[in-house]
Protein backbone atom coordinates (compact mmCIF):
# COMPACT_ATOMS: atom_id res chain seq x y z
CA UNK A 1 0.00 0.00 0.00
CA UNK A 2 2.92 2.39 0.77
CA UNK A 3 4.48 2.13 -2.69
CA UNK A 4 0.72 2.63 -3.94
CA UNK A 5 0.56 5.85 -2.09
CA UNK A 6 3.96 6.62 -3.10
CA UNK A 7 3.00 6.13 -6.83
CA UNK A 8 0.25 8.26 -6.77
CA UNK A 9 1.90 11.08 -4.58
CA UNK A 10 4.48 11.03 -7.83
CA UNK A 11 1.97 11.13 -10.09
CA UNK A 12 0.11 14.36 -8.74
CA UNK A 13 3.08 16.07 -8.62
CA UNK A 14 3.52 15.71 -12.08
CA UNK A 15 0.46 16.84 -12.80
CA UNK A 16 0.48 19.79 -10.65
CA UNK A 17 4.24 20.66 -12.13
CA UNK A 18 2.46 20.28 -15.89
CA UNK A 19 -0.31 22.50 -14.55
CA UNK A 20 1.58 25.42 -13.47
CA UNK A 21 2.39 27.93 -16.29
CA UNK A 22 6.34 28.23 -16.90
CA UNK A 23 8.63 29.74 -18.92
CA UNK A 24 11.15 27.42 -20.33
CA UNK A 25 13.85 28.53 -22.84
CA UNK A 26 13.79 26.21 -26.27
CA UNK A 27 16.85 24.69 -25.74
CA UNK A 28 16.82 23.33 -29.06
CA UNK A 29 18.25 26.10 -31.95
CA UNK A 30 15.62 25.51 -34.68
CA UNK A 31 17.48 27.46 -37.01
CA UNK A 32 20.20 25.53 -37.00
CA UNK A 33 17.97 22.47 -36.97
CA UNK A 34 16.05 22.97 -40.04
CA UNK A 35 19.23 24.13 -41.91
CA UNK A 36 21.18 20.33 -41.06
CA UNK A 37 17.69 18.52 -41.39
CA UNK A 38 16.92 20.41 -44.46
CA UNK A 39 20.68 19.43 -46.04
CA UNK A 40 19.93 15.61 -44.31
CA UNK A 41 16.73 15.26 -45.36
CA UNK A 42 17.68 16.33 -48.93
CA UNK A 43 20.14 13.73 -49.38
CA UNK A 44 18.18 11.31 -48.05
CA UNK A 45 14.92 12.00 -50.56
CA UNK A 46 17.05 12.99 -53.54
CA UNK A 47 20.71 11.14 -53.37
CA UNK A 48 20.26 7.45 -52.34
CA UNK A 49 23.38 6.39 -53.19
CA UNK A 50 24.48 9.14 -50.79
CA UNK A 51 25.98 8.10 -46.69
CA UNK A 52 28.95 10.69 -46.03
CA UNK A 53 27.23 13.33 -46.92
CA UNK A 54 23.94 12.74 -45.03
CA UNK A 55 25.51 11.30 -42.13
CA UNK A 56 27.57 14.54 -41.94
CA UNK A 57 24.55 16.24 -41.99
CA UNK A 58 22.87 14.05 -39.58
CA UNK A 59 26.08 14.28 -36.88
CA UNK A 60 25.43 18.08 -37.44
CA UNK A 61 21.89 16.96 -35.41
CA UNK A 62 22.96 15.68 -32.62
CA UNK A 63 22.34 18.33 -29.66
CA UNK A 64 19.21 19.62 -31.90
CA UNK A 65 16.48 17.03 -31.84
CA UNK A 66 13.47 17.53 -30.41
CA UNK A 67 10.26 15.09 -30.48
CA UNK A 68 8.57 15.97 -33.82
CA UNK A 69 12.50 16.02 -35.47
CA UNK A 70 12.96 12.06 -34.08
CA UNK A 71 9.96 10.82 -35.84
CA UNK A 72 11.08 13.16 -38.58
CA UNK A 73 14.08 11.25 -39.11
CA UNK A 74 12.48 7.66 -38.24
CA UNK A 75 10.72 7.67 -41.17
CA UNK A 76 13.94 7.16 -42.95
CA UNK A 77 15.32 4.55 -40.46
CA UNK A 78 14.13 1.21 -41.75
CA UNK A 79 15.14 1.32 -45.22
CA UNK A 80 18.76 2.65 -44.47
CA UNK A 81 18.93 -0.21 -42.00
CA UNK A 82 17.53 -2.57 -44.71
CA UNK A 83 19.72 -1.76 -47.83
CA UNK A 84 21.48 -4.49 -47.46
CA UNK A 85 18.28 -7.02 -47.01
CA UNK A 86 16.94 -4.74 -49.84
CA UNK A 87 20.08 -5.62 -52.29
CA UNK A 88 20.46 -8.92 -51.11
CA UNK A 89 16.70 -9.76 -52.34
CA UNK A 90 14.52 -9.78 -49.12
CA UNK A 91 10.75 -9.20 -50.36
CA UNK A 92 10.04 -7.91 -47.16
CA UNK A 93 12.65 -5.11 -47.15
CA UNK A 94 11.18 -1.69 -47.55
CA UNK A 95 10.86 -0.69 -51.60
CA UNK A 96 12.12 2.79 -50.81
CA UNK A 97 15.38 0.57 -49.15
CA UNK A 98 16.36 -0.81 -52.69
CA UNK A 99 19.22 1.39 -54.18
CA UNK A 100 20.54 2.93 -50.94
CA UNK A 101 24.56 0.99 -50.45
CA UNK A 102 24.85 -1.67 -48.26
CA UNK A 103 26.60 1.04 -46.10
CA UNK A 104 23.34 3.32 -45.24
CA UNK A 105 23.20 1.13 -41.86
CA UNK A 106 25.66 4.15 -40.85
CA UNK A 107 22.80 6.79 -41.42
CA UNK A 108 20.09 4.64 -39.22
CA UNK A 109 22.67 4.23 -36.76
CA UNK A 110 23.65 8.16 -36.22
CA UNK A 111 19.47 8.25 -35.80
CA UNK A 112 19.45 6.51 -33.11
CA UNK A 113 22.41 8.24 -31.66
CA UNK A 114 21.19 11.52 -31.97
CA UNK A 115 18.00 10.17 -30.37
CA UNK A 116 20.08 8.67 -27.36
CA UNK A 117 21.54 12.30 -27.01
CA UNK A 118 18.41 14.36 -26.03
CA UNK A 119 18.59 16.43 -22.97
CA UNK A 120 15.51 17.93 -22.86
CA UNK A 121 13.14 16.16 -20.22
CA UNK A 122 10.10 17.36 -21.92
CA UNK A 123 10.50 16.19 -25.35
CA UNK A 124 11.54 13.20 -24.29
CA UNK A 125 8.72 12.12 -21.98
CA UNK A 126 6.96 13.05 -25.00
CA UNK A 127 8.21 9.60 -26.75
CA UNK A 128 5.48 8.02 -24.39
CA UNK A 129 3.27 8.36 -26.73
CA UNK A 130 5.06 5.91 -29.18
CA UNK A 131 6.83 3.07 -26.91
CA UNK A 132 4.13 1.12 -26.98
CA UNK A 133 3.70 1.81 -31.34
CA UNK A 134 5.10 -1.36 -32.07
CA UNK A 135 3.41 -1.52 -35.37
CA UNK A 136 4.89 1.82 -36.10
CA UNK A 137 8.14 2.01 -34.89
CA UNK A 138 10.85 -0.86 -35.14
CA UNK A 139 12.44 -2.54 -31.77
CA UNK A 140 15.82 -0.10 -31.98
CA UNK A 141 14.38 2.96 -32.58
CA UNK A 142 11.83 2.46 -29.51
CA UNK A 143 15.04 1.28 -28.04
CA UNK A 144 16.45 4.55 -28.22
CA UNK A 145 13.32 6.93 -27.42
CA UNK A 146 13.65 4.75 -24.08
CA UNK A 147 17.64 5.80 -23.86
CA UNK A 148 16.78 9.18 -24.23
CA UNK A 149 13.90 9.22 -21.51
CA UNK A 150 16.37 6.88 -18.63
CA UNK A 151 19.11 9.34 -19.19
CA UNK A 152 16.42 12.43 -18.29
CA UNK A 153 15.14 10.04 -15.77
CA UNK A 154 15.86 13.38 -12.91
CA UNK A 155 13.33 14.68 -14.37
CA UNK A 156 9.64 13.63 -12.51
CA UNK A 157 7.72 13.08 -15.80
CA UNK A 158 10.58 11.06 -17.51
CA UNK A 159 10.92 9.24 -14.14
CA UNK A 160 7.32 8.52 -13.97
CA UNK A 161 7.49 6.72 -17.98
CA UNK A 162 9.83 4.34 -16.38
CA UNK A 163 8.04 3.67 -13.32
CA UNK A 164 4.50 3.14 -15.27
CA UNK A 165 6.77 0.03 -17.80
CA UNK A 166 8.39 -1.48 -15.14
CA UNK A 167 5.00 -2.12 -13.28
CA UNK A 168 2.93 -2.24 -15.93
CA UNK A 169 0.34 0.27 -15.38
CA UNK A 170 -2.46 -0.70 -17.24
CA UNK A 171 -1.43 -4.54 -18.06
CA UNK A 172 -0.44 -3.59 -21.39
CA UNK A 173 3.23 -1.95 -21.73
CA UNK A 174 5.49 -3.33 -24.27
CA UNK A 175 7.87 -6.13 -22.39
CA UNK A 176 10.89 -5.38 -24.71
CA UNK A 177 10.05 -1.50 -23.21
CA UNK A 178 10.01 -3.26 -19.76
CA UNK A 179 12.53 -4.62 -19.67
CA UNK A 180 15.15 -2.09 -20.25
CA UNK A 181 13.30 0.68 -18.13
CA UNK A 182 13.64 -2.42 -14.80
CA UNK A 183 17.49 -2.06 -16.07
CA UNK A 184 17.04 1.69 -15.76
CA UNK A 185 15.67 2.14 -12.68
CA UNK A 186 18.75 0.73 -11.22
CA UNK A 187 19.95 4.20 -11.00
CA UNK A 188 17.27 5.50 -9.27
CA UNK A 189 16.57 2.53 -6.54
CA UNK A 190 17.22 4.92 -3.82
CA UNK A 191 14.05 6.07 -3.91
CA UNK A 192 11.48 3.61 -2.07
CA UNK A 193 9.19 3.32 -4.46
CA UNK A 194 11.48 2.61 -7.06
CA UNK A 195 13.28 -0.32 -5.15
CA UNK A 196 10.13 -1.45 -4.20
CA UNK A 197 9.17 -1.82 -7.80
CA UNK A 198 12.49 -3.60 -8.34
CA UNK A 199 11.73 -5.75 -5.78
CA UNK A 200 8.25 -7.11 -7.40
CA UNK A 201 9.88 -7.48 -10.72
CA UNK A 202 11.96 -10.64 -9.32
CA UNK A 203 8.70 -11.92 -9.35
CA UNK A 204 7.50 -10.56 -12.24
CA UNK A 205 6.21 -13.83 -15.32
CA UNK A 206 8.40 -12.52 -17.53
CA UNK A 207 11.93 -14.44 -17.13
CA UNK A 208 13.87 -11.00 -18.85
CA UNK A 209 12.45 -8.67 -16.83
CA UNK A 210 13.13 -10.72 -13.96
CA UNK A 211 16.72 -11.12 -15.09
CA UNK A 212 17.01 -7.20 -15.84
CA UNK A 213 15.61 -6.65 -12.18
CA UNK A 214 18.59 -8.79 -10.53
CA UNK A 215 20.96 -6.44 -12.86
CA UNK A 216 19.33 -3.29 -11.60
CA UNK A 217 19.46 -4.19 -7.79
CA UNK A 218 23.16 -4.97 -7.76
CA UNK A 219 22.81 -0.74 -8.56
CA UNK A 220 20.72 -0.56 -5.46
CA UNK A 221 22.44 1.75 -2.47
CA UNK A 222 24.47 -0.70 0.04
CA UNK A 223 21.73 0.10 2.55
CA UNK A 224 19.15 -2.42 0.72
CA UNK A 225 21.87 -5.11 0.83
CA UNK A 226 20.12 -7.68 2.87
CA UNK A 227 17.02 -7.35 1.58
CA UNK A 228 18.57 -7.87 -1.85
CA UNK A 229 20.30 -10.93 -0.71
CA UNK A 230 17.28 -12.44 1.13
CA UNK A 231 15.19 -11.88 -2.08
CA UNK A 232 17.38 -13.33 -4.33
CA UNK A 233 18.45 -16.80 -2.10
CA UNK A 234 14.68 -17.33 -2.55
CA UNK A 235 14.32 -16.54 -5.66
CA UNK A 236 17.47 -18.85 -6.32
CA UNK A 237 15.41 -21.74 -4.62
CA UNK A 238 12.62 -21.43 -7.10
CA UNK A 239 14.49 -20.52 -10.26
CA UNK A 240 15.56 -23.00 -13.25
CA UNK A 241 17.84 -22.78 -16.32
CA UNK A 242 19.62 -19.84 -16.93
CA UNK A 243 18.31 -17.46 -14.62
CA UNK A 244 19.90 -19.80 -12.03
CA UNK A 245 23.70 -18.80 -12.72
CA UNK A 246 22.00 -15.07 -13.19
CA UNK A 247 21.26 -15.29 -9.48
CA UNK A 248 24.11 -17.10 -7.80
CA UNK A 249 26.53 -14.38 -9.71
CA UNK A 250 24.93 -12.06 -8.34
CA UNK A 251 25.15 -13.01 -5.09
CA UNK A 252 28.77 -13.52 -4.93
CA UNK A 253 28.85 -9.78 -6.45
CA UNK A 254 27.01 -8.84 -3.34
CA UNK A 255 28.31 -10.72 -0.92
CA UNK A 256 32.25 -11.85 -2.36
CA UNK A 257 31.00 -15.55 -1.53
CA UNK A 258 31.29 -18.23 -4.11
CA UNK A 259 28.35 -20.77 -3.09
CA UNK A 260 26.99 -21.93 -6.60
CA UNK A 261 23.96 -22.39 -7.31
CA UNK A 262 22.91 -24.38 -4.73
CA UNK A 263 20.07 -22.17 -2.57
CA UNK A 264 20.49 -24.39 0.78
CA UNK A 265 24.35 -23.33 0.82
CA UNK A 266 23.09 -19.73 0.61
CA UNK A 267 20.30 -20.16 3.65
CA UNK A 268 22.68 -21.58 5.62
CA UNK A 269 24.81 -18.87 5.27
CA UNK A 270 22.74 -16.36 5.51
CA UNK A 271 21.09 -18.24 8.58
CA UNK A 272 24.84 -18.14 10.07
CA UNK A 273 25.35 -13.91 9.52
CA UNK A 274 22.09 -12.66 9.86
CA UNK A 275 20.43 -14.55 12.79
CA UNK A 276 18.56 -11.54 13.52
CA UNK A 277 16.49 -12.11 10.27
CA UNK A 278 12.82 -13.60 10.35
CA UNK A 279 11.34 -15.07 7.64
CA UNK A 280 13.63 -17.67 5.75
CA UNK A 281 12.73 -19.91 3.75
CA UNK A 282 12.51 -23.82 4.53
CA UNK A 283 15.46 -25.66 3.15
CA UNK A 284 14.29 -27.29 0.09
CA UNK A 285 16.29 -30.46 0.31
CA UNK A 286 17.05 -30.82 -3.17
CA UNK A 287 20.24 -29.01 -3.63
CA UNK A 288 21.88 -27.70 -7.30
CA UNK A 289 19.15 -29.01 -9.04
CA UNK A 290 20.43 -26.88 -12.30
CA UNK A 291 20.43 -28.22 -15.58
CA UNK A 292 24.34 -28.25 -15.69
CA UNK A 293 25.81 -29.51 -19.18
CA UNK A 294 28.87 -28.87 -21.21
CA UNK A 295 28.44 -27.59 -24.82
CA UNK A 296 32.59 -27.28 -26.62
CA UNK A 297 33.55 -27.08 -22.73
CA UNK A 298 31.16 -24.33 -21.61
CA UNK A 299 29.23 -25.51 -19.12
CA UNK A 300 25.67 -23.86 -19.28
CA UNK A 301 22.39 -23.49 -17.42
CA UNK A 302 19.98 -23.22 -20.31
CA UNK A 303 16.94 -24.87 -20.53
CA UNK A 304 16.33 -23.05 -23.94
CA UNK A 305 18.74 -23.04 -26.95
CA UNK A 306 19.61 -21.77 -30.53
CA UNK A 307 22.91 -23.54 -32.21
CA UNK A 308 24.08 -21.27 -35.09
CA UNK A 309 26.05 -23.41 -37.04
CA UNK A 310 28.22 -22.32 -39.95
CA UNK A 311 27.88 -24.59 -43.42
CA UNK A 312 30.50 -22.32 -45.38
CA UNK A 313 32.26 -24.25 -48.06
CA UNK A 314 35.47 -24.05 -45.45
CA UNK A 315 33.38 -25.77 -43.25
CA UNK A 316 32.63 -29.23 -45.08
CA UNK A 317 36.15 -29.66 -46.64
CA UNK A 318 37.94 -32.86 -45.79
CA UNK A 319 39.97 -31.74 -42.62
CA UNK A 320 43.64 -33.65 -42.74
CA UNK A 321 44.86 -35.84 -40.06
CA UNK A 322 47.21 -33.15 -38.88
CA UNK A 323 43.92 -30.84 -38.56
CA UNK A 324 41.87 -33.67 -36.85
CA UNK A 325 44.62 -34.47 -34.23
CA UNK A 326 44.74 -30.31 -33.25
CA UNK A 327 41.12 -30.48 -32.60
CA UNK A 328 41.00 -33.34 -30.52
CA UNK A 329 43.58 -32.02 -28.09
CA UNK A 330 41.24 -28.78 -28.13
CA UNK A 331 37.96 -31.20 -26.80
CA UNK A 332 37.68 -33.30 -23.80
CA UNK A 333 36.45 -36.37 -25.84
CA UNK A 334 37.51 -39.25 -22.75
CA UNK A 335 34.93 -40.97 -20.49
CA UNK A 336 32.57 -38.83 -19.07
CA UNK A 337 32.28 -38.12 -15.17
CA UNK A 338 30.27 -36.79 -13.00
CA UNK A 339 30.86 -33.13 -14.32
CA UNK A 340 30.24 -34.17 -17.53
CA UNK A 341 27.64 -36.99 -18.22
CA UNK A 342 28.39 -36.95 -22.02
CA UNK A 343 29.17 -40.34 -24.17
CA UNK A 344 32.75 -39.58 -25.90
CA UNK A 345 33.18 -37.80 -28.62
CA UNK A 346 33.36 -40.43 -31.20
CA UNK A 347 36.58 -39.19 -33.75
CA UNK A 348 35.78 -41.82 -36.31
CA UNK A 349 32.26 -39.78 -37.60
CA UNK A 350 34.22 -36.82 -37.93
CA UNK A 351 35.68 -36.21 -41.32
CA UNK A 352 35.36 -31.84 -41.65
CA UNK A 353 34.64 -29.19 -38.98
CA UNK A 354 31.02 -29.46 -39.63
CA UNK A 355 30.46 -33.18 -38.31
CA UNK A 356 32.55 -31.80 -34.93
CA UNK A 357 30.04 -29.08 -34.50
CA UNK A 358 27.31 -31.40 -35.46
CA UNK A 359 28.16 -34.03 -33.35
CA UNK A 360 29.30 -31.97 -29.95
CA UNK A 361 26.11 -30.28 -30.16
CA UNK A 362 24.10 -34.01 -30.18
CA UNK A 363 26.40 -34.96 -27.11
CA UNK A 364 25.08 -32.47 -25.44
CA UNK A 365 21.28 -31.95 -26.52
CA UNK A 366 21.39 -36.01 -25.72
CA UNK A 367 21.44 -35.88 -21.97
CA UNK A 368 19.38 -32.67 -21.27
CA UNK A 369 15.96 -33.20 -19.74
CA UNK A 370 13.16 -33.37 -22.80
CA UNK A 371 10.72 -32.50 -20.53
CA UNK A 372 12.34 -29.45 -19.31
CA UNK A 373 14.96 -28.48 -22.44
CA UNK A 374 13.77 -26.86 -25.62
CA UNK A 375 16.40 -25.60 -28.66
CA UNK A 376 16.22 -24.82 -32.23
CA UNK A 377 19.39 -24.90 -34.86
CA UNK A 378 20.55 -22.54 -37.52
CA UNK A 379 22.63 -22.87 -40.45
CA UNK A 380 24.29 -20.18 -41.82
CA UNK A 381 26.48 -19.85 -44.92
CA UNK A 382 25.53 -16.91 -47.21
CA UNK A 383 22.24 -16.90 -45.76
CA UNK A 384 20.72 -18.30 -42.69
CA UNK A 385 18.20 -21.45 -42.77
CA UNK A 386 16.32 -22.31 -39.50
CA UNK A 387 15.94 -25.61 -38.50
CA UNK A 388 12.53 -24.95 -36.56
CA UNK A 389 10.97 -21.61 -36.61
CA UNK A 390 9.92 -22.63 -32.92
CA UNK A 391 11.61 -24.51 -29.52
CA UNK A 392 11.03 -28.04 -29.59
CA UNK A 393 12.03 -30.36 -26.84
CA UNK A 394 14.99 -32.62 -26.70
CA UNK A 395 13.97 -35.75 -27.44
CA UNK A 396 15.75 -38.53 -29.07
CA UNK A 397 13.34 -37.99 -32.51
CA UNK A 398 14.25 -34.26 -32.45
CA UNK A 399 18.10 -34.88 -31.64
CA UNK A 400 18.03 -37.17 -34.53
CA UNK A 401 15.88 -34.62 -37.53
CA UNK A 402 18.54 -32.22 -36.64
CA UNK A 403 21.67 -34.56 -36.66
CA UNK A 404 20.40 -35.84 -40.16
CA UNK A 405 19.38 -32.36 -41.82
CA UNK A 406 22.83 -30.85 -40.46
CA UNK A 407 24.34 -34.18 -42.38
CA UNK A 408 22.68 -33.04 -45.42
CA UNK A 409 23.83 -29.16 -45.74
CA UNK A 410 26.51 -28.98 -48.49
CA UNK A 411 28.38 -25.95 -47.72
CA UNK A 412 28.48 -22.06 -49.58
CA UNK A 413 30.77 -20.35 -50.57
CA UNK A 414 30.33 -17.09 -48.12
CA UNK A 415 29.87 -16.25 -44.27
CA UNK A 416 27.08 -14.44 -43.22
CA UNK A 417 28.00 -14.09 -39.58
CA UNK A 418 25.66 -11.12 -39.24
CA UNK A 419 22.65 -12.90 -40.68
CA UNK A 420 22.99 -15.97 -38.38
CA UNK A 421 22.67 -13.45 -35.30
CA UNK A 422 19.87 -11.84 -37.04
CA UNK A 423 17.47 -14.10 -37.40
CA UNK A 424 18.35 -16.10 -34.13
CA UNK A 425 17.13 -12.13 -32.30
CA UNK A 426 14.36 -12.08 -34.60
CA UNK A 427 13.33 -15.33 -33.71
CA UNK A 428 13.45 -14.71 -30.58
CA UNK A 429 11.25 -11.83 -31.24
CA UNK A 430 9.00 -13.22 -33.16
CA UNK A 431 8.18 -16.50 -30.17
CA UNK A 432 7.43 -12.88 -28.17
CA UNK A 433 5.07 -12.27 -30.50
CA UNK A 434 6.11 -8.79 -31.66
CA UNK A 435 6.17 -8.02 -35.33
CA UNK A 436 9.80 -8.25 -35.75
CA UNK A 437 10.99 -4.55 -37.10
CA UNK A 438 7.99 -4.47 -38.98
CA UNK A 439 10.21 -7.03 -41.61
CA UNK A 440 8.37 -9.99 -41.48
CA UNK A 441 5.33 -10.39 -42.58
CA UNK A 442 4.22 -13.66 -40.33
CA UNK A 443 0.92 -14.81 -40.66
CA UNK A 444 -0.94 -14.06 -37.67
CA UNK A 445 -2.21 -17.20 -35.34
CA UNK A 446 -5.83 -17.98 -35.75
CA UNK A 447 -7.61 -17.11 -32.79
CA UNK A 448 -7.49 -20.07 -30.35
CA UNK A 449 -4.20 -21.74 -31.84
CA UNK A 450 -1.58 -22.83 -29.16
CA UNK A 451 1.72 -21.60 -29.50
CA UNK A 452 4.59 -24.04 -29.72
CA UNK A 453 5.77 -24.18 -26.21
CA UNK A 454 3.03 -23.06 -23.07
CA UNK A 455 4.04 -21.48 -20.09
CA UNK A 456 3.21 -18.78 -17.28
CA UNK A 457 4.47 -15.95 -19.88
CA UNK A 458 5.00 -15.91 -22.99
CA UNK A 459 8.64 -15.88 -22.84
CA UNK A 460 9.05 -18.63 -21.36
CA UNK A 461 8.77 -19.95 -25.06
CA UNK A 462 11.83 -17.31 -25.87
CA UNK A 463 15.72 -18.98 -26.01
CA UNK A 464 18.20 -17.62 -23.85
CA UNK A 465 21.22 -19.03 -24.99
CA UNK A 466 23.10 -19.15 -28.33
CA UNK A 467 26.09 -21.00 -29.13
CA UNK A 468 27.93 -19.17 -32.27
CA UNK A 469 30.18 -21.97 -34.20
CA UNK A 470 32.26 -20.75 -37.03
CA UNK A 471 35.72 -20.99 -38.30
CA UNK A 472 36.05 -17.69 -40.44
CA UNK A 473 35.58 -14.17 -40.65
CA UNK A 474 32.02 -12.82 -41.63
CA UNK A 475 32.59 -12.42 -45.76
CA UNK A 476 28.87 -11.46 -46.58
CA UNK A 477 26.24 -9.59 -45.46
CA UNK A 478 25.23 -6.39 -43.81
CA UNK A 479 28.73 -6.59 -41.77
CA UNK A 480 31.13 -8.15 -43.55
CA UNK A 481 34.46 -7.69 -45.53
CA UNK A 482 34.04 -6.54 -48.79
CA UNK A 483 36.30 -9.21 -50.61
CA UNK A 484 35.69 -7.33 -54.52
CA UNK A 485 36.60 -3.88 -53.19
CA UNK A 486 39.37 -4.83 -51.00
CA UNK A 487 41.32 -6.61 -53.62
CA UNK A 488 45.07 -6.08 -54.12
CA UNK A 489 45.18 -5.01 -50.41
CA UNK A 490 47.09 -6.19 -48.08
CA UNK A 491 46.58 -8.12 -45.34
CA UNK A 492 47.14 -5.49 -42.54
CA UNK A 493 45.16 -3.01 -44.76
CA UNK A 494 42.23 -5.09 -44.79
CA UNK A 495 42.62 -5.73 -41.32
CA UNK A 496 42.35 -1.70 -40.89
CA UNK A 497 38.79 -1.94 -43.14
CA UNK A 498 37.25 -4.68 -41.26
CA UNK A 499 37.62 -3.99 -37.64
CA UNK A 500 35.27 -1.30 -37.45
CA UNK A 501 33.02 -3.17 -39.34
CA UNK A 502 32.94 -5.71 -37.06
CA UNK A 503 32.80 -3.10 -34.39
CA UNK A 504 29.66 -1.85 -35.20
CA UNK A 505 28.01 -5.54 -35.71
CA UNK A 506 28.70 -6.15 -31.83
CA UNK A 507 27.43 -2.50 -31.19
CA UNK A 508 24.30 -3.79 -32.85
CA UNK A 509 23.76 -7.25 -31.21
CA UNK A 510 24.68 -5.90 -28.11
CA UNK A 511 21.98 -3.03 -28.34
CA UNK A 512 19.46 -5.65 -29.50
CA UNK A 513 20.26 -7.88 -26.32
CA UNK A 514 19.64 -5.36 -23.91
CA UNK A 515 16.18 -6.62 -24.32
CA UNK A 516 16.32 -9.58 -25.69
CA UNK A 517 18.19 -11.32 -21.97
CA UNK A 518 20.56 -14.07 -24.39
CA UNK A 519 23.62 -15.69 -23.37
CA UNK A 520 25.92 -15.71 -26.39
CA UNK A 521 28.39 -18.10 -26.11
CA UNK A 522 31.10 -18.10 -28.87
CA UNK A 523 32.60 -20.96 -30.47
CA UNK A 524 35.77 -20.76 -33.26
CA UNK A 525 37.45 -23.69 -34.60
CA UNK A 526 40.26 -23.85 -36.86
CA UNK A 527 43.83 -21.86 -37.02
CA UNK A 528 41.81 -19.11 -38.87
CA UNK A 529 39.38 -17.54 -36.84
CA UNK A 530 38.33 -14.06 -35.90
CA UNK A 531 39.33 -14.44 -32.11
CA UNK A 532 38.65 -10.21 -31.79
CA UNK A 533 35.01 -10.50 -33.20
CA UNK A 534 34.03 -13.66 -31.50
CA UNK A 535 35.82 -12.44 -28.42
CA UNK A 536 34.17 -9.33 -28.32
CA UNK A 537 30.50 -10.49 -28.84
CA UNK A 538 30.74 -13.09 -26.38
CA UNK A 539 31.39 -10.33 -23.89
CA UNK A 540 29.05 -7.87 -24.70
CA UNK A 541 26.31 -10.85 -24.17
CA UNK A 542 27.60 -12.37 -21.01
CA UNK A 543 28.78 -15.58 -22.87
CA UNK A 544 32.19 -17.13 -23.51
CA UNK A 545 34.30 -17.34 -26.33
CA UNK A 546 36.17 -21.08 -26.87
CA UNK A 547 38.83 -21.06 -29.62
CA UNK A 548 39.27 -24.95 -30.80
CA UNK A 549 42.46 -25.85 -32.87
CA UNK A 550 43.75 -22.36 -32.76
Amino acid sequence: MRSLSILAAIAASVLLLTAIPRSVEAKVDKGEQRRHWGEAEGFLKRDKEAVDEPLAALEKLKGLVDHDLALAMLKYFDECDMAWDAASGDKNAPKEAKGRPKFAYKLSNQMLENIRAMDDPEECAKFAAELNETEEYSLRPRMAMLDAIASNAKDPACLKVLMDYATNVGGKQDTDMRVLAVQYLGEHASDQSVFSALMQALRDPSWRIRDAAVSALLDAPSNYADQIILALINALAQETGKMRKTLADALKKLTGENLGTDPDAWIDWFKNKKREEQGLPAKSGKGDRGTRVRVFETETFSDRYVFLIDTSVSMTEKITPEEKERLQKSITSGPGDDKDPRRPLDWSKINCKLDLAREEMIRSLEVMNPERTTFTVISFAENATVWKDELVPTSKDNVEAVADWLRSIKGAKRTNVFGALDAAYDLSERLAGIDVDKRKKEKKKKKGEEGPITGKSPDESLPDTIFLYTDGYATWGKYSGEDALWAGKSNDEKAQLYAPIMTLMVQEIKDRNRVARITLNCVGVGQRQDNTTLGALAKACGGRYVAIGK
